[in-house]
């Protein structure tokens, strides 16, 4: 039987631990987490080998040598033509790629999860199975790295269902599948056990019920159990998603959290209702896919298939913060593939990857084709952890087949496994397994924003056709100092603009229905170029393999640019691009990112935010949110709380508060 994929492996998910006096277990430090300062690189290493067959649904990084698991039959080194009989199980040397000749267990069905072991030199296995080496090990075993011997003091198990995945904590080793008893004792897709000798304990005893989609009369249907864990950094949060309704008989539809003491995990009462909603409930009894904790444990994203359905969770990728409380807790973000599949997820410091066989992004409620907003990003994309939204990093993977069913982070770089032989546009040979290495990867944009006492920018100042720029040093309060002139060499037509906001060095501003972005440092522009990440010269006339005969990667321009005709003021802050427009009251807001310039696909309104139709300009710096009078010139603030305008303006400068004239096309704060 095949499977949708395994859980992206995570070295955080693995936690030492000691005993205290009293018999308390106490996890210990947790593994180094990623440590990256850049994105991957965008070419693959060619340290692999080539799986002829199937799909890789699991990668362990064991050291000096790797080990995948999953549905395939054999494997080849590079640049060979002589296949090696491996089934479902294999490894290689992380040094050369080459074939491991010694590690050969002989499991008699597909692998799902791999895991470090308890003690060095040792790796369970997890999955399908039901022998190893001729000997019973139904769907969970412990073996030598070395050469795949059984280590026989971890027992058969006797599972009567699949084990998806599998997690270490301390002394534990947590369990998750479709099953309902181990080694006899009763369990509802959930067990722990000890690491070392198997013995089923007390500890994780939390039952899964209930089918999330089929109704015993329609529909598909599936095992109901746990398809993926995710165990916080610290080792405190057990988030688990699969297939039922219900955690101990409570409603937790699709995912559960669960506190991790120290001795018993119990169901928290934290919940979601996003998750209950059915997408292609005929093709699917569950869509979640895949769960990963970020680097410091404060959010979680969780991937997931299922169709497009608008207003669903289907097809997309969320995030969760760790800290959220309460039982309809709602994600911090959504980014919809628009119909395509999100099957593996893996978080470093800088981005949150994420894979599947999907054609676009930030493409909320299309139905298998781009709709304004769209990206290419095909297969494989590298999201900004503020927002969401795709960062520049495209290396793609054409032709898509089922898709990137696994996604192991490591401080080395991101290892990929899938059904299919490319990485790129036909591009790089990688048959099933590629790395990603950090050498040759680049950090995303900076975010950082300036900040007052400072400069504040004037663009366009004057009335008709004047492209004046002027500097202007301001402490935020009241003290305002005279006008200086910055150069504007290419004679832009500031008297044009419609807003701009400086982020990172880079100035993006609105003219003639466009975003541009420009490098800026205070007294030089550089050059400006059209911000079009939803056009992608690689990839416009790439053939998608699906949809409509002749569908191709294109992109589709953001719903943003047609408003950019009547915006007042924009400036960019958390990860958010707040605009005003021209006789409109409110406060508009859409998710942007500047590595990419993607502008997010949803527009949302500041709740409460009122009284911009008379707006100038508006910028944000540190607590106050800053408001030019087209009408009269005048520079008011109010406070910046939580995303939004809080209490009365005062007015700070103007004509007749200084003797300042704030009015130009686009007022910025910068260097």
């Amino acid at each position: 039987m095949t499977r949708f994929p395994a859980l992206t492996r995570r070295p955080l998910a693995a936690l030492t631990a000691t005993l205290t006096a009293t018999g308390v277990l106490v996890a210990g430090p947790a593994p180094a987490a990623p440590d990256h300062t850049t994105v991957v690189g965008a070419i693959p290493s060619t340290l692999t080998p080539d799986i002829i067959d199937g799909t890789v649904f699991a990668i362990h990084d064991a050291g000096s040598k790797v080990i995948v698991g999953g549905s395939f039959t054999g494997v080849q080194n590079r640049d060979s033509d002589v296949t090696v009989a491996r089934k479902y199980v294999l490894a290689f040397d992380k040094a050369t790629g080459k074939v491991d000749t010694t590690f050969a267990p002989a499991v008699d069905g597909e692998v799902y999860d791999v895991l470090a072991g308890p003690t060095a030199g040792t790796v369970y296995l997890a999955g399908q199975f039901n022998n190893v080496n001729s000997t019973a090990r139904r769907k969970l075993a412990l073996v030598n790295l070395s050469n795949g011997s059984l280590v026989t003091s971890f027992p058969n198990l006797a599972f009567n269902g699949l084990v998806n995945d599998v997690a270490r904590v301390g002394t534990r080793l947590l369990v998750g599948g479709t099953f309902t008893t181990v080694a006899s004792q009763a369990r509802g897709g959930l067990v722990s056990v000890n690491a070392t000798t198997g013995a089923v304990d007390g500890y994780l005893t939390a039952k899964l019920t209930e089918h999330h989609n089929y109704d015993g009369v329609s529909g598909a249907t599936a095992g109901v159990g746990a398809e993926k864990l995710a165990v916080s950094p610290d080792g405190t949060q057990l988030v688990v998603i699969g297939n039922f309704k219900k955690a101990n008989g409570a409603l937790h539809d699709q995912v559960v959290r669960l506190a991790l003491g120290s001795t018993a995990a119990t169901v928290s009462s934290w919940n979601t209702n996003r998750y209950e909603p059915r997408c292609a409930w005929k093709k699917f009894d569950s869509y979640v896919r895949d769960v990963s904790f970020s680097p410091d444990g404060s959010y979680f994203v969780i991937a997931t298939t299922g169709g497009p359905s608008a207003g669903t969770l289907c097809d997309a990728a969320t995030r969760w913060e760790t800290s959220s409380t309460g039982t309809a807790v709602q994600p911090t973000w959504v980014n919809y593939s628009g119909g395509d599949t999100l099957l593996s997820v893996g978080i470093t410091e800088k981005a949150v990857y994420v894979g599947g066989h999907f054609r676009w992004l930030n493409n909320t409620s299309a139905t298998d084709s781009a709709f304004p907003g769209a990206v290419a990003r095909p297969s494989i994309a590298a999201l900004d952890p503020l927002n969401g939204l795709p960062l520049s990093w495209n290396p793609g993977r054409n032709p898509r087949g089922y898709g990137v069913a696994e996604l192991l982070v490591t401080p080395q770089g991101l290892w990929l496994g899938s059904d299919q032989p490319w990485i790129g546009n036909r591009k790089y040979r990688r048959e099933r397994i590629s790395f990603f290495p950090l050498a040759g990867g680049a950090a995303p944009h900076s975010t950082a924003t300036a900040a007052l006492p400072g400069n504040v920018y004037q663009a366009g100042v004057g009335s008709g056709t004047a492209n004046t720029v002027q500097r202007r040093s301001y402490d935020g309060t009241g003290a305002v100092g005279a006008a200086a002139s910055v150069a504007n060499p290419d004679g832009t037509t500031w008297s044009t603009a419609k807003g701009a906001f400086w982020v990172g060095g880079t100035l993006f501003y609105g003219i003639n229905g466009a975003l541009w972005r420009r490098t800026f440092n205070g007294t030089t522009f550089g050059t400006p170029k059209l911000v079009d990440p939803y056009h992608d010269p690689l990839w416009d006339t790439v053939v998608t393999g699906g949809g409509p005969e002749g569908q191709t990667f294109r992109g589709a321009t953001v719903s943003f640019y047609p408003e950019i005709a009547n915006v007042t003021g924009m400036f960019y802050t958390n990860g958010r691009l707040y605009y005003t427009l021209s006789g409109q009251a409110g406060l508009f807001w859409r998710w942007f990112n500047p590595d990419s310039g993607t502008v997010g696909a949803d527009k949302f309104t500041v709740a409460g935010a009122t009284g911009f139709a008379d707006s100038g300009s508006v910028f944000v710096a540190g607590s106050r949110i800053y408001l030019i009078s087209r009408t009269t010139g005048n520079l008011s603030s109010a406070s910046w709380v939580n995303g939004a305008p809080s209490g009365a303006w005062t007015v700070r400068s103007g004509p007749a508060v200084g003797g300042v004239d704030w009015r130009a096309r686009a007022v910025f704060t910068g260097p």
